[in-house]
């Protein structure tokens, strides 16, 4: 192969001007997005009070971002690299190695990436101005909480690119470079069913270990206990998630008449674990939001009752900041998954056109065809919020059985919020449809 050939085809062709602005996008609300999580992780660090739940709070903010930004960087290298799929499989048979080919599709998701993030770095600069309405510890954001120390600053964009270059070569680790695989992409392998067993042995230590605790263990102690099993559980959710979307989805296309849902079923059945990666923040959202909410909940009912002589002024304060931090997280995840389907969705009709245009041409009502996508991701969002609040319920069954009694508002709001994060979903897949009208329309499909 020419070096001369191989420009032409490195280079972005025209219509992938979408794909391009999806990617710059998402890049620059990531960065958005961890420059608001770091200001606030900041005020909490630095809030002048004795109460150990602070610091805590500044890191669990800031560990909770990473999984929706590996999973949105994951994502974004996805729909790159099957927006490009001709031009790799013609490098592939002009003899240009599988590494090589690799290593271009990393470079220009990472150079994309670099753009957006210089956008969304210039644009944090506004930030101070939308946070000047929260609150903490009782008082508005300080002057010195409205900028990081220039070392973050300065190392937040370098961290960033570098999240989604490793994003990006993990991301293509499912792209089989051959020359005839890059098109092809074989099926995904069936997931063990050790895998449910894994879960289930998790999720009975998880309800002993929350039994058995005592706060003679200890402050220190009892934070990393559940700290523990919090990770533990939320990587059972990996696990056993893409296990049940599989077996729904193969349970439901052995059994449908519905052309919309056997579409739908067939695709999820395909590759699981790539439905449940566009889902997996919405998971954790639901994993965290219905015990937290439920402890709001009980903490609110006991400052507003004559309870609250037991509570000192700084950990009432601790109450109202944990509110916010709960809102401020559930908000950007909401964000990302919304964002995360958008991609992902492009990504899909990318790969799949071929199968539109064939139902198309065999006559499948478009709104048909809209149908079978929205399915495709809601029944998985159904499973994981489901699934997710059950688990935390099961863990967490005193805590949400005492706020049902005495604060079920809380609980009430908590299931509202998790239904609009399903209606942004639902958005997320309405705003890809003029993707699939091109597809559908383009004089390529070979008519």
């Amino acid at each position: 192969m020419t070096a001369h050939a191989f420009l032409i085809l490195a280079r972005p062709a025209g219509k992938s001007g979408t794909i391009a602005a999806m990617q710059l996008a998402a890049a620059a609300l990531t960065t958005i997005l961890t420059f608001a999580v770091a200001l606030l992780a900041r005020a909490y660090w630095s809030v002048p009070s004795p109460e150990p739940g602070y610091p805590i709070l500044a890191v669990g903010l800031a560990g909770a971002l990473l999984v929706p930004l590996i999973t949105l960087g994951g994502s974004t290298a996805r729909l790159a690299a099957r927006s490009r799929d001709d031009r790799l499989a013609t490098l592939r048979l002009l003899g240009a190695s599988a590494g090589t080919v690799r290593r271009l599709a990393v470079a220009e998701a990472t150079l994309m990436a670099a753009a957006g993030v210089a956008a969304g770095t210039g644009l944090s600069v506004a930030l101070p101005a939308a946070l000047g309405g929260l609150t903490v510890h009782g008082s508005p954001f300080r002057e010195a909480s409205y900028h990081l120390p220039w070392w973050v600053t300065a190392a937040l964009p370098p961290a960033l690119i570098a999240v989604a270059a490793m994003s990006a070569l993990l991301g293509l680790r499912r792209v089989t470079l051959s020359p005839l695989g890059v098109r092809t992409r074989q099926d995904a392998p069936r997931l063990s069913w050790l895998r449910a067993v894994a879960g289930v042995a998790v999720v009975v230590a998880a309800v002993v270990l929350v039994q058995i605790s005592s706060p003679g263990w200890g402050t220190a102690a009892l934070v990393a206990a559940f700290a523990l099993t919090t990770l533990a559980l939320m990587a059972v959710l990996g696990l056993v998630g893409p296990l049940a979307i599989g077996v729904t989805a193969r349970v439901t296309a052995a059994r449908t008449a519905d052309a919309s849902s056997l579409v739908a079923a067939r695709g999820v059945a395909d590759d699981p674990r790539a439905a449940w990666r566009s889902v997996s923040s919405l998971a954790l959202a639901s994993f965290v939001l219905l015990p937290a909410g439920s402890l709001l909940g009980y903490l609110d009912t006991i400052s507003r009752s004559e309870s609250r002589a037991i509570m000192t002024t700084d950990q009432l304060l601790l109450f109202a900041d944990t509110r916010t931090m709960l809102l401020a997280l559930t908000a950007v995840s909401f964000v990302v998954v919304s964002c995360q389907i958008a991609i992902t969705q492009t990504a899909a009709i990318l790969e799949r056109r071929d199968l539109y245009i064939a139902l198309d041409r065999l006559g499948m009502p478009r709104t048909a065809l809209e149908r079978a996508r929205r399915v495709r991701v809601l029944r998985p969002a159904l499973i994981a919020v489901g699934g997710s609040a059950a688990v935390a319920s099961v863990v967490a069954a005193p805590l949400v059985l005492v706020a049902a009694t005495v604060a079920p508002l809380f609980l009430v709001s908590a299931v509202a919020i998790l239904g609009l994060g399903l209606l942004l979903v639902w958005i997320g897949v309405a705003a890809t449809r003029p993707v699939l009208s091109r597809a559908l329309t383009a004089p390529s499909r070979g008519e």
